[in-house]
């Protein structure tokens, strides 16, 4: 806001960070409250309700729903779009997110398995074949989750999925975080909306230039509502009893006091993809069909690409996912990791031990991806192979749901060590952290195999989110 003039209100910097750092004084000056002018995010009238609008039209949707508190915000508010005990089918490749809302919509998971690839040891997506199974074997299921693109990049056959659903008046709601960008280049995969889902959810942050924090809720033209409405005006939500609870649980968890930064960025952002989002796109594409082939080409390293299409369960892959394996190499993927941010100063997105994966975004020049390449074939070049193996992937096993999350949320717990924990029932979440996907939640069964699991995770040192004792020497079990 132009000549603020004396600022005598919230925050409480009062655009006057520049006086503790520097650095500070640019981001106060976009720090404001719901002054005159600048509109209310809880009842948006004005350049908030113009901000969304313009939102909607650029991802494609009905209705767009600005969410300051991350994604997270808008998988909750869907899940508390439904009736208490609703059953809901959610993939197990899910965010740790789910597990939240679950808990305060009082929802019913009906889990579905995802496709893995062996080598990768990673999950890629769900089978139409695997939901038409679930639908068959639970009655009233009302709404389907798909987690498409996954953390890796990969991407269900939404459409064949929407095709399904049609049939039984069920409802698709899609965890999209990963594809905020897809509406904007039709070379990439198509984007949920169009395929058919009633809603997404993106986290901006993770593919647009936007303050981290920064998401959207896109409402389609399935959402209970939009049918046959080509231009729903600003009471379209109102409608349905779907959507007068989906607003009144995003007006529950959105914070009364809503960043004016991360929304300015999240407007700023929505222009440039507007004007520049297809050409940035185009040159990403180009650089990704250039340098992921030279990557296959270093000897000892697997850079995937368009073959994750052939594998189950996956109809397209983000080209901006660049995922390596290095089985011929006498490192894993730890060690590459380590290397690349000591020697090269170069950051990856995760790493694991049979596998790195770096996120390239729509700003890298080629000078990015051609450091990554030299960098990785000089570290292949120095660790050759010394004929030994890396141990094969450790799956995550299956689990076996006791209690409801909402009710093994509330029940009393009790800690033991992890040792003593078998056949007991779990009080508390384990993920390990990227990507926050949980290997066991609250009311599943600590089964042998999960046991064996926990304690192999444990020897890993890996870093886990969940547990009050994250070395997972202790653990809390629902008494």
């Amino acid at each position: 806001m132009e000549n603020a003039g004396l600022r005598l209100h919230m925050p409480g910097h009062a655009g006057l960070l520049g006086r503790v750092g520097a650095d500070f004084q640019s981001w106060s000056e976009l720090d404001f409250t719901e002054l005159p002018g600048l509109d209310d995010l809880h009842e948006p009238q004005g350049i908030i309700s113009q901000a969304q609008r313009l939102l909607a039209r650029a991802c494609g949707a009905q209705e767009s729903l600005i969410l300051v508190n991350g994604s997270t915000s808008g998988i909750h508010a869907l899940l508390m779009s439904g009736a208490e005990q609703e059953k809901v089918v959610i993939p197990r490749n899910s965010h740790r997110a789910f597990f939240g809302g679950l808990v305060l919509a009082g929802s019913i998971p009906v889990w579905a398995p995802v496709e893995v690839e062996p080598e990768l040891g990673i999950a890629l997506g769900v089978q139409p074949e695997t939901i038409a199974a679930l639908l068959a074997a639970h009655e009233q299921v009302d709404v389907v989750w798909l987690t498409s693109p996954s953390y890796f990049g990969t991407c269900c056959d939404v459409s064949a999925i929407c095709y399904l659903l049609q049939e039984r008046s069920t409802l698709l709601m899609v965890d999209e975080a990963h594809g905020a960008h897809f509406p904007f280049h039709p070379d990439y995969p198509n984007p949920a909306l169009q395929d058919g889902a009633a809603a997404v959810v993106n986290g901006l942050h993770k593919t647009w230039p936007v303050l981290t924090q920064c998401a959207c809720l896109n409402l389609g033209r399935t959402f209970p509502g939009y049918a046959g409405t080509d231009n729903p005006d600003s009471s379209t939500l109102l409608r349905t009893a779907r959507g007068v609870q989906l607003l009144s649980a995003y007006h529950l968890l959105t914070t009364t006091s809503p960043s004016y930064p991360l929304m300015a960025s999240i407007d700023v952002a929505r222009d440039f993809m507007d004007r520049e989002g297809n050409r940035c796109l185009q040159q990403a594409l180009e650089l990704s069909a250039e340098y992921k082939p030279k990557l296959n080409q270093i000897n000892g390293i697997r850079c995937w690409g368009e073959e994750l299409t052939s594998l189950r369960g996956v109809k397209a892959v983000d080209p901006l996912k660049v995922l390596i394996t290095m089985d011929g190499l006498g490192l894993n993927g730890i060690q590459m990791a380590n290397l690349l941010h000591t020697e090269y100063h170069i950051e990856l997105e995760i790493a694991q031990p049979h596998m790195v994966m770096a996120m390239f975004s729509l700003l890298h020049s080629r000078d990015a991806w051609e450091h990554f390449y030299r960098a990785v074939a000089e570290i292949a070049a120095r660790y050759p192979s010394i004929g030994k193996k890396l141990p094969a992937n450790y799956f995550t096993p299956p689990w076996h749901m006791i209690l409801p999350p909402r009710q093994a949320f509330m029940a009393a717990k009790k800690k033991v060590k992890l040792e003593d924990t078998r056949n007991m029932v779990a009080g508390e979440m384990v993920a390990v952290y990227p990507p926050g996907i949980p290997c066991l939640l609250p009311g599943e069964l600590i089964s042998d195999d999960i046991l064996d699991y926990l304690v192999h995770l444990r020897n890993c040192k890996v870093h886990i989110q969940g547990p009050a004792d994250p070395r997972l020497d202790y653990f809390l079990v629902i008494e």
